[in-house]
């Protein structure tokens, strides 16, 4: 499962390139023109050092979102080590799982690097390498097939003030995994959450 994630995130950033990438870092905010405007759930997903948190809007944690077809969502983006997580709503800042416990879930998921210690590398990463973005794309995504993507790469940046917010129309039927779209440190290839949203 972890070689197939890998393989899939190298052809994403190759077809995405570099330069795009950086220029989307910085975002804290985006809006497409054309949205639906009457969102029918939301979903809040939080990135960390190495993975993703998807919680509903009670604050109930979930491993996986699935929607119908045609169903609008608005997907509310944020690094849980940022500012961001204090505009949004108290159920989801009480929800949101302590530094330990996300680190805890790196153990199995992140491999043992070898000549060294996870939770020293772990340290070091949220020193030196704190941002993370965000994609959501087919979780059978190839090589050039972007117009599947459910959400193109936005920053979530360790200094955003403000979570990302983007309202999508769920038109596509499919599971989409989502992917760290920067480079945030060793954990860096393993940070997916594969079929994490499913249309039906």
């Amino acid at each position: 499962m972890v070689s197939t994630a890998n393989e899939t995130r190298r052809s994403f950033l190759a077809s995405v390139g570099a330069a795009s990438l950086a220029g989307l870092a910085g975002c804290t905010s985006v809006r497409f023109p054309g949205t639906p405007i009457g969102v029918q759930r939301t979903v809040y997903i939080g990135s960390f050092h190495w993975g993703f948190v998807l919680l509903r809007e009670d604050g109930q944690e979930i491993e996986q979102l699935r929607l119908n077809r045609g169903t609008t969502v608005r997907l509310v983006a944020f690094n849980v080590n940022a500012a961001a997580t204090e505009r949004l709503p108290r159920s989801i800042r009480d929800a949101l799982p302590e530094h330990e416990a996300l680190e805890e879930r790196n153990e199995g998921a992140i491999p043992e690097p070898s000549g060294g210690d996870l939770h020293e590398l772990l340290e070091v990463a949220n020193e030196r390498n704190p941002h993370h973005g965000l994609a959501v794309m087919p979780a059978t995504h190839g090589p050039g097939m972007m117009s599947g993507m459910m959400l193109h790469p936005v920053g979530l940046p360790a200094d955003a003030g403000a979570p990302v917010e983007v309202t999508r129309s769920a038109t596509v039927r499919g599971e989409f995994s989502l992917l760290c779209t920067v480079y945030c440190g060793y954990g860096h290839p393993y940070m997916n959450k594969p079929s994490a949203i499913v249309v039906s």
